[in-house]
């Protein structure tokens, strides 16, 4: 009896591991890659191939938006296609989001591509996979008892990914539906938490965690 040829939808923005990635799908999976692209835009405009695909190997930080972000939209379309996400980042809050995310896998780009191609045919088969890198990061998280995600809410949380990336109170406000006064209550109790002082401290705290990344500091 043949095999079923597995369907793949590809998101990565870099043109030329991409296309190994492509590559692998076809050669090593013996797979048909229906959608291979670099933004969401293009994986929002074509959400027909990604309903129809047997995994969707998603990049992480892509430049225009969060993979796991677009995750929480496929959770409110009720798109259930398995994700494998892949990065070059794996800090601590990437890797409390993506535990705390339906993703049924996780690969850091600096793992050897045995590992990657293990992690595809696991988690199109219906299972999962989670490199030894996350791993790791993932068990030393849990045993730091002053960790952010035991100080701080997921409010907070919420919080410091847009304060920490360069954005005011009132800009925080708006985009979380709360007041100025309550954003600023907020921003004074994760300092507080934290034993930061100053904005450059909150801000450096967040890029080291991955709450947010270099090219997307607002400047001010």
């Amino acid at each position: 009896m043949a095999t079923e040829t597995l369907r793949f939808v590809l998101v990565e923005d870099q043109v030329m591991f991409r296309t190994l990635l492509r590559r692998m799908l076809i050669k090593d999976c013996r797979g048909d890659v229906l959608l291979e692209i670099g933004t969401l835009a293009e994986l929002r405009a074509n959400l027909k191939q990604l309903v129809a695909a047997d995994l969707l190997l998603l990049d992480l930080r892509l430049p225009d938006g969060d993979g796991l972000d677009f995750i929480d939209e496929m959770v409110s379309a009720h798109i259930a296609t398995p994700v494998l996400l892949f990065s070059s980042s794996c800090e601590d809050f990437i890797v409390h989001r993506v535990s705390r995310s339906f993703v049924q896998g996780f690969v850091h780009k600096d793992e050897a591509p045995h590992v990657l191609l293990t992690a595809i045919q696991m988690v199109a088969s219906g299972g999962a996979f989670f490199s030894p890198r996350f791993v790791d990061r993932q068990r030393q998280l849990a045993k730091n008892s002053e960790s952010f995600d035991k100080l701080l809410s997921p409010r907070e949380q919420a919080l410091l990914r847009i304060i920490g990336a360069g954005h005011s109170d009132a800009e925080a406000a708006a985009t979380l539906g709360m007041s100025a006064e309550t954003a600023r209550t907020h921003r004074r109790n994760v300092m507080a938490k934290l034993e930061l002082h100053t904005a450059q401290e909150l801000q450096a705290y967040a890029l080291k965690a991955g709450f947010t990344t270099v090219d997307r500091l607002n400047p001010a």
